[in-house]
């Protein structure tokens, strides 16, 4: 049962389709012409590629740090946004002359200085740059359907021309970065020079002054262990003492930087590699982070996670910092402390030394000392400056061109795509074509199926007439639509609510519903089966029925109903056999009011016994008041309905007089039906209405 009704729904969506098939193929060609037309009108778009490499800085020979180079998982991603970056694009524009061209093809020359950046707008958004997964490798992209018969050669020299400017700005940030890190060294080193310049000019003095012999000095310090023990304490603690300043200048360097800048010099103020490997994974987790948001929403459990783990390496990072810091502390009061001893036991060393030895001894050592601390600072840093110097002069390849861009062919374009163009026009097509004959047919408030006159008007179905039926009687007519009016007068014959009923009135809910047409050919197939059927023209006001007998409408039922004829006066004999005709006649007067119930009801008693079947041709009944006399006189009504036609309100406030009156209505003839689309409703009529009646027992 569920399997029928599936099918059933099915069928109802398929009917919609096919009965409004010249809508869909209509709309459908409409779209997929457009679509072509605008496919073959739209400029064609070419695309040229560069590929290229790119790596952290380091230069092609490191030759005073060659374990310095770190991993920075957010290298990439950086560089990917600088390749594509305004100053990058604008240099291109302004080296290729492309604020000209471009005016030129799309007429923007009148904007003046405003052309470059009209200029640098289009081509940010021609360009295309993408990573080349688990690679160092970027692909630079350009599309370009302007100048006209240039774009080719215009998209590939734009892509090395990006190549070539990004390659210098690299280089040229890289430069004037270290240039100002080595000009910072060299005036410290200079301060330095001066310090060391008045430290030597202050040991000349105090030797001058004294008349101090250094050599003849250093001489007799051998002589004595106690000397010798105090020179190896005054080495210990310049040694010490330069410890002591380079544990302070660490220490507070250490507190002078902010944190960023200590997890990035951490490597380099202690040998503890615990927070570049923390903040190596900090990154890590803030790349999976980008990726997993990009694919996730906010809430995923894998991005609460490596939030949490980002969080976490954070608690890490900031408790490695405070034990750096403390670390250093410890350092520097520990080379304090030391310092501190050797200065005691130099203290005591020298006191025992000051009985022996002058004055002038002491202030010239510690100007020496002083002397010897400045000039080693002072060497540190002319290493390191001299280093920086060779090592910037060293190469340093940070952005190579693997593949460069080449002009696509002129029938090799990107766009537009036509193979794909009409395909999807051809599904839009479709699409929007079945839409609007869904629309349509849900605008359509007439009566379609058998199932709307059954379900809305609670009456049964017993014929179903097809589209262009001309009278049988006429030679040209189908002999296949015979067939539909055979079932019809099967289905009366057999219908319970007709039984042994001989008179039978055709009506309408409104004019030009094919009821005059209907009644004629059902009464020429009744008297082909045997009945001796008649045929009466009582629609007075419309008359329909002579023209298909081909007679005059000058005597009939119009003189039957005022008295000047008999039925046997009016009534002709037709050339087919067991048929009869009564016309509707013509009265000078009118006909209004002419049909009467006491008229009526004599008339059909008169003809009843004389035939088998009476068909009366009613008016419709809204708008006409003969048709509320005629239909409750006769045994049955049958109400036509064309398909399609008018709204089912019609045939619905139709069929509700027909009740109120207390008509017996035996059924509907739907007429009008395109078999060729609707074959259906001939089939299922036929099987229905034959299982429904014939097979049924009868009462009594």
């Amino acid at each position: 049962m569920a399997e029928s009704e599936q099918q059933l729904h099915f069928l109802d969506y398929w009917r919609v389709i096919s009965s409004r098939k010249e809508v869909v193929i209509a709309v459908a060609l409409l779209v997929v012409i457009t679509g072509i037309v605008i496919t073959y009108s739209m400029p064609r778009v070419f695309m040229a590629s560069a590929v290229i490499r790119v790596q952290e800085e380091s230069p092609d020979v490191d030759v005073f740090s060659p374990d310095r180079s770190r991993y920075d998982p957010l290298f990439l991603r950086t560089q990917f946004e600088l390749i594509q970056s305004r100053p990058i694009v604008e240099e291109m524009v302004r080296r290729r002359g492309l604020d000209t061209k471009l005016a030129e093809a799309y007429g923007f020359e009148h904007m003046g200085p405003r052309m470059l950046e009209q200029a640098v707008s289009i081509m940010s958004g021609s360009m295309r740059v993408q990573q080349y997964r688990d690679t160092n490798l970027i692909e630079i992209q350009v599309l370009l359907s302007e100048p006209e018969g240039q774009a080719p050669v215009e998209a590939a020299e734009a892509a090395n021309m990006i190549y070539e400017v990004y390659r210098e700005y690299m280089e040229r940030t890289s430069r004037q970065a270290t240039e100002q890190a080595l000009d910072a060294l060299y005036e410290s080193l200079q301060e330095q020079e001066r310090r060391l310049a008045a430290a030597e000019a202050e040991v000349d003095r105090i030797r001058r002054e004294y008349e101090i012999d250094v050599i003849s000095m250093r001489g007799d310090s051998g002589a004595s262990l106690d000397k010798m023990t105090l020179t190896m304490l005054e080495e210990l603690r310049v040694r010490t003492r330069q410890m002591v300043a380079e544990q302070e200048a660490r220490y507070n360097l250490v507190q002078s930087l902010e944190d960023d800048r200590l997890i990035e010099s951490a490597q380099y103020l202690v040998n503890d590699r615990s927070i570049p490997q923390l903040v190596y994974e900090k990154r890590r987790a803030e790349v999976d982070l980008s990726q997993l948001e990009e694919s996730y929403g906010p809430n995923h459990p894998d991005v609460v996670r490596v939030k949490r783990a980002i969080r976490a390496i954070d608690a890490n990072i900031q408790d490695a910092l405070g034990g750096l810091k403390t670390g250093v502390l410890a350092e520097y009061e520990q080379a304090q402390a030391k310092l501190e001893i050797i200065n005691a036991e130099l203290e005591e060393r020298r006191a025992r030394e000051r009985e022996a030895e002058a004055s002038k001894y002491r202030e010239f050592a510690q100007a020496v000392d002083a002397r010897d601390h400045i000039k080693n600072i002072r060497d540190a840093l002319e290493m390191r400056y001299y280093q920086e110097q060779i090592q910037l002069r060293i190469p340093k390849t940070t952005v190579t061109l693997v593949s460069p861009a080449r002009p696509p062919a002129a029938t090799n374009f990107v766009s537009p795509n036509f193979t794909l163009n009409i395909i999807l026009s051809i599904m839009l097509g479709l699409g929007a074509g079945v839409g609007l004959a869904y629309f349509v047919e849900y605008l359509d408030t007439s009566v379609k199926t058998i199932d709307d006159v059954e379900r809305s008007m609670g009456v049964p179905v017993l014929g179903v007439i097809p589209q262009k039926v001309i009278p049988l009687s006429d030679s040209h007519a189908n002999p296949a639509h015979a067939e539909a009016y055979r079932i019809l007068r099967t289905n009366i014959q057999f219908s319970l609510k007709f039984k042994e009923g001989k008179t039978l009135c055709f009506t309408s809910g409104s004019m030009g519903e094919g009821k005059s047409l209907t009644l004629f050919n059902l009464g020429f197939i009744m008297a082909q089966l045997g009945d001796r059927t008649l045929v009466v023209d009582s629609d007075l006001h419309r008359p329909r029925q002579h023209r298909m007998f081909n007679v005059k409408n000058e005597l009939g039922l119009a003189q039957v109903l005022v008295g000047e004829k008999t039925t046997e006066d009016v009534i002709q004999k037709s050339v087919h056999p067991n048929l009869d005709f009564m016309p509707s006649g013509k009265l000078e007067s009118g006909v209004h009011g002419l049909l009467d119930v006491a008229r009526v009801r004599a008339l059909i008693k008169e003809l009843g016994p004389k035939y088998d079947r009476i068909l009366f041709d009613a008016p419709p009944v809204i708008g006409v008041s003969d048709a509320s006399v005629l239909t409750r006189e006769v045994d049955g009504v049958m109400l036509l309905i064309q398909h399609r036609k008018y709204p089912k309100a019609v045939s619905e406030r139709a069929k509700g007089i027909l009740e109120n009156m207390g008509v017996n209505i035996v059924g509907v003839v739907l007429n009008n039906i395109n078999i060729s689309r609707d074959q259906g409703y001939y089939y299922y009529q036929q099987y229905y209405y034959q299982s429904h009646y014939v097979n049924k027992p009868r009462k009594g």
